[in-house]
C-alpha cells in the first residue's frame, strides 16, 4: 500500500467513522465527523489509524480457510448484524451499517483478486459504500477508476459496479476509455451480456445531470434498450451506444442489481455474502478497467 495523501475537501474513515478533510497544513489537519464535531489532529496519525484498520481486515481475508466457513478473527473483528429498517433512510446520522466494521468490512473480507486489495469506505453524507483498492481511493479525477458500490434508500438495497467514462473531449491521457476498450473484445461482451442475463442485472447511465432516460438489459445474447415509458428495442452494439453518451460529457455506468428491502432485511447477515459474491461476479471488469489505468 502506498502511503495516503490527504486532501482538503475529501472523505476518509477512521474508528470513529467517516470524516471530511477541512483544513490541512504539512502534518497538522482539521477534520469534521458526519454528525458536525470537528477536532485538530495530524495526517500521520489518521494515516496509521487507517493503515492499521485495513492490515486488520486484510488479515482477517488471509486467515479465511473458505466461504463458508469463518475465522474467529472475522467474527469479533466484524460487528455487521444484518441490515435493519431504520438502516432505509438518506439520512446518516448514526449509520454505523456503512463502516469498516460493518457491512464495508464484512463484504471487503470476502473478495478475492489477484491484482488488487479491495478495501471499503462510507461516502461522507450519503448512504453509500464505495470498494476499491486501496491505492486507487484518492485517484486523480482524470484516471476515472472503477468502483464497486452498495447505496438504501427508504426502500431499497441497490449494489454493483460503477464504470466511469471520460468524455470525448476529454479522454485519459492514452486517448483510450478503459472500460470500452475491454468491451470491444467480442468474447468480453458475450462474457458481459451472459452475466447480467444470469444475474438479473441492468446498466444505467448518467450524462452529466442527466440519465441516458432508461435502462440496458441482456436476454442472454442480445443487448436491449428498455427506455423509461418500457419499450424494447435492440442495441446492435454495446460500446456504440456508450461512445454516443460521451460525445460531450463524461458519463458513469453502474452495473447493478436492486433489492427490495423486506427481501434484505430477511437474509440478515447473509447480505453481505449476496454483495461480495456479485462483486466477484464483476471482478473481471474491475480488475480490466483499472488494471488498464496503470499499464
Amino acid at each position: 500500500m502506498t502511503d495516503i495523501e490527504f486532501k482538503i475537501g475529501q472523505e476518509y474513515e477512521n474508528r470513529k467513522g467517516v470524516y471530511e478533510v477541512l483544513a490541512l497544513d504539512k502534518d497538522v489537519m482539521s477534520i469534521r465527523w458526519e454528525n458536525g464535531e470537528e477536532v485538530t489532529t495530524t495526517a500521520d496519525l489518521q494515516r496509521r489509524i487507517i493503515e492499521s484498520m485495513n492490515h486488520e481486515l486484510a488479515s482477517i481475508r488471509t486467515k479465511k480457510s473458505g466461504r463458508n466457513k469463518q475465522p474467529q478473527a472475522l467474527k469479533s473483528a466484524i460487528k455487521f448484524a444484518g441490515l435493519k429498517d431504520e438502516d432505509f433512510s438518506k439520512d446518516v446520522s448514526g449509520a454505523t451499517w456503512r463502516h469498516y466494521d460493518s457491512l464495508g468490512g464484512a463484504v471487503a473480507v470476502r473478495l478475492k483478486s489477484d491484482k488488487f486489495d479491495i478495501a471499503s469506505w462510507p461516502i461522507f453524507g450519503l448512504s453509500a459504500i464505495h470498494w476499491a483498492d486501496l491505492d486507487h481511493r484518492h485517484h486523480n479525477a482524470s484516471q476515472l477508476h472503477p468502483e464497486f458500490f452498495a447505496r438504501l434508500d427508504d426502500s431499497h438495497l441497490y449494489f454493483g459496479l460503477t464504470v466511469a467514462l471520460p468524455s470525448q473531449e476529454k479522454e485519459v491521457d492514452d486517448g483510450r476509455n478503459p472500460f470500452t476498450t475491454w468491451l470491444t473484445d467480442t468474447e468480453n461482451d458475450a462474457w458481459l451480456n451472459k452475466v447480467i442475463s444470469k444475474h438479473n442485472l441492468s446498466i444505467h447511465g448518467m450524462n452529466g445531470e442527466q440519465t441516458f432516460g432508461g435502462t440496458v438489459l441482456s436476454d442472454g445474447s442480445k443487448w436491449l434498450f428498455k427506455n423509461d415509458a418500457g419499450e424494447e428495442k435492440e442495441i446492435e452494439s454495446l460500446t456504440n451506444f456508450i461512445d454516443e453518451l460521451t460525445k460531450s460529457a463524461q458519463a458513469e455506468l453502474q452495473i447493478s442489481t436492486t433489492l427490495k428491502k423486506e427481501d434484505v432485511i430477511t437474509r440478515g447477515t447473509e447480505i453481505a455474502e449476496d454483495i461480495a459474491k456479485l462483486f466477484e461476479v464483476l471482478m473481471p471488469v474491475y480488475e480490466a478497467t483499472a488494471a488498464a489505468l496503470h499499464q
